[in-house]
């Protein structure tokens, strides 16, 4: 799927309905948040302990800073646990009035004296291990107003990146003893197709102003997977999104086997989207690699439907 369509529903201890405060002045925002992980050895995408997500909090009828505080611009909220319950702790906290808001956030959050909720940077690691993966939240379509009557904003955080999945297997005929170490993904020598840094949205998840570049992005296993005639665990790697693919081979694939380099020439129109998993299956026969199917999906857990609902409190 793609992960905005997700619609809530909350047990009593977290529906907005049975948190109403008629007659009072102002009331702390509290947030819940739903996201999707992904189970890999290579690759995990949870929330954990000491998280730290960003908040821009506008007015819902003028987009403006909500309240003119400029301390809602862009405010840290960090993860903890409680009864291992995720929880987070905003720092400003933001309190409510009768104007309701509109509640945007982002992963991994960022200290910018000149916050753009626009322009937020971002960029792909040469380590693959290393790469953020980065998330924007919009509120949940149908909720009621929040403000301080009901003070509780829904948000879906979803995958600004594009997840691509590699699982390699040996054909029957191939002898021998094959041991996959690496796998990079970048372009051809002056090729532009991808990017590697950019600007996100945090309204949109689109990443815009990027120029594409020599550089490129690795993934070394940790322990060497030999090569089989069932496939082994996929591994994966997040890129930017990108439509520039014209000509077959315009971004190129490396797979070190046993010392050698093996190329995969990605495909001429191949279009990589934000929360889109792309999961290339690819036969070795000891001296190249092709392609044996391509399927694309939303970006699930590998190993089934794995949620995390966390809150502000």
């Amino acid at each position: 799927m793609m992960i905005t369509a997700s619609i809530f529903s909350c047990t009593n201890d977290c529906d907005p309905g049975l948190i109403e405060n008629s007659g009072m002045k102002e009331q702390p925002l509290r947030i819940i948040t739903k996201a999707l992980t992904t189970k890999s050895p290579n690759f995990m995408q949870e929330f954990t302990n000491g998280s730290v997500i960003g908040l821009h909090v506008v007015a819902e009828n003028t987009g403006n800073i909500y309240d003119s505080n400029t301390d809602y611009k862009n405010v840290r909220a960090e993860a903890y646990l409680v009864s291992n319950r995720l929880n987070w702790r905003q720092s400003p906290e933001i309190y409510l009035h009768e104007e309701p808001v509109t509640v945007y956030a982002y992963y991994p959050y960022q200290s910018q004296v000149d916050f753009d909720p626009e322009n937020i940077p971002i960029r792909i690691s040469p380590d693959a291990s290393l790469t953020k993966d980065c998330m924007y939240g919009i509120q949940a379509s149908g909720q009621r107003a929040v403000n301080q009557i009901s003070p509780v904003a829904l948000l879906n955080m979803n995958h600004t990146l594009s997840l691509l999945s590699f699982q390699l297997r040996m054909t029957p005929e191939t002898e021998g003893c094959f041991l996959l170490h690496a796998i990079q993904i970048g372009n051809k020598a002056g090729g532009t197709a991808l990017c590697f840094m950019g600007k996100m949205n945090i309204k949109t998840g689109n990443i815009r102003g990027c120029a594409g570049t020599n550089a490129s992005t690795r993934l070394k296993l940790n322990t060497p997977l030999m090569l089989k005639e069932i496939p082994g665990e996929p591994q994966q790697l997040m890129v930017i999104p990108t439509s520039r693919i014209r000509t077959d081979g315009d971004v190129e694939v490396l797979f070190i086997i046993n010392g050698t380099t093996f190329k995969y020439k990605v495909p001429a129109d191949t279009k990589w989207e934000k929360g889109k998993r792309y999961k290339y299956d690819l036969l070795f026969n000891g001296k190249e690699i092709t392609l044996e199917n391509v399927s694309t999906s939303g970006w699930l857990p590998v190993e089934g439907n794995m949620e995390k609902r966390t809150e502000i409190l």
